[in-house]
This record gives C-alpha cells, sequence and structure tokens, in this order.
C-alpha cells in the first residue's frame, strides 16, 4: 500500500509540474530549419523584423500593446543570430516578412491558413479556454506560410504576465531552431538556397525540381 501510495504521489506532482509548463511544437513546415533561418536572416539583416498580435483576449489589452510586448520578448530569441522583433510595421525594412502571432486558435487551423487569414485581413475564430493559453506563432510573406510553431502554456492573465513573455520566447527559438529534430541525415533540404535578391526567393520542394515562386 505505501507503495502504491508512493507511486500515486509522485504521477500527482508530475501532473502538477506539466500543467504549468510550457510547450513549443512546430507544424508540418514548408521550410526546413535552415530555410526558415536563412529568410530570418535577410528579413532582420538591416532592421527589426515586424511581429504582429492577431486575437489577443481582451485581459491583454489591445493588439498593439500585446504586439510591442511579445516583440520585445522574442528579440534575441533565436540562437545563433541577433534578430530583434518590432511591432511597429514601419520600422521594418522587409515588412512583407513577419511573424503572426495567433492566440487561441481552433485546433484544425493550419500555418497556410494563418498567413492566408492575415494577408486577408480577416478574423479568425478563437477557442478560449480556462486552465491554458495557446500561441500559434506563423511566418509568413505575402500571404505565403514559412514556418509555424504551436505554443501552450498556462493561462495568461495580463499583459505584465511573465508566461506571455516566456511563451514567446519558447516559440521563437522552437521555429529557428538550427536543426529540425524530426529529419533523418541525408534527407535532402526542403528548402533550396536564398539568393538574397528580394526578387529571387521561394521555396524548393526538391533540389532537383526548381524554385517554386
Amino acid at each position: 500500500m505505501r507503495k502504491i501510495g508512493r507511486r500515486v504521489g509522485l504521477l500527482g506532482i508530475a501532473a502538477l509540474a506539466l500543467a504549468g509548463c510550457i510547450t513549443a511544437q512546430n507544424t508540418i513546415q514548408p521550410t526546413d530549419s535552415e530555410g526558415r533561418r536563412a529568410f530570418l536572416r535577410y528579413a532582420g539583416g538591416e532592421s527589426p523584423v515586424y511581429l504582429r498580435a492577431a486575437n489577443p483576449p481582451g485581459a491583454l489589452g489591445n493588439h498593439d500593446a500585446v504586439a510591442s510586448v511579445m516583440a520585445e520578448a522574442a528579440s534575441g530569441a533565436v540562437f545563433g543570430m541577433p534578430t530583434t522583433f518590432t511591432s511597429d510595421v514601419g520600422a521594418a525594412t522587409h515588412p512583407n516578412f513577419r511573424i503572426i502571432a495567433l492566440f487561441d486558435p481552433v485546433e484544425s487551423l493550419s500555418t497556410a491558413e494563418v498567413c492566408e487569414s492575415e494577408a486577408r485581413s480577416s478574423d479568425v475564430p478563437a477557442a478560449r479556454y480556462t486552465d491554458r493559453t495557446n500561441l500559434f506563432l506563423a511566418f509568413c510573406t505575402r500571404g505565403e506560410a514559412i514556418g509555424g510553431t504551436k505554443v501552450s502554456g498556462p493561462k495568461i492573465e495580463s499583459l505584465d504576465d511573465p508566461i506571455l513573455r516566456d511563451m514567446t520566447r519558447s516559440g521563437i527559438r522552437e521555429m529557428f531552431a538550427i536543426d529540425d529534430r524530426n529529419r533523418g541525415r541525408g534527407d535532402p533540404p526542403i528548402l533550396g538556397s536564398f539568393s538574397g535578391n528580394p526578387n529571387d526567393f521561394g521555396f524548393r520542394l526538391n533540389p532537383l525540381e526548381g524554385v517554386v515562386k
């Protein structure tokens, strides 16, 4: 009986730990990690990268205030890169490359749909929860998806809640990690090289298939 009680106690502690943790997981990606970092390097090479908050809970305040806090939190979060972020679209040299931070999306929403809805300036449905906050970070350009990360954490109660900062940094770090975790060695890259010319970029599904612009 003591063993059973001890085991139940340990499981309870583990459950409490999980309840307070933040998880970040990449969605199915149109680009690999090298490609995402290449696009980010271009977008943020001369200025901060634009970050826009979409559909934040009312308790956090208006979109601009939320985006400002998130942009500050995301700045410096990418490992090995000095990338900074801004909520001011006018401060970004390449504003077409942007991070969309969507709060509490429905589970079925894809990265492509997040980017498409942002390009159309259309609202997306929310799925609010009482015990947690879900955050969908999408890296988009001209309505096309480059990458996406889903982050889940405890309920964010206010704009100065440190959970908002922690979730933002966790999602940005995961999206722009140096290596894809689920790709095998020797697999062909999903994305081809980026020349640096703003008129010459695109997604390469296979190195032999050319670039789709």
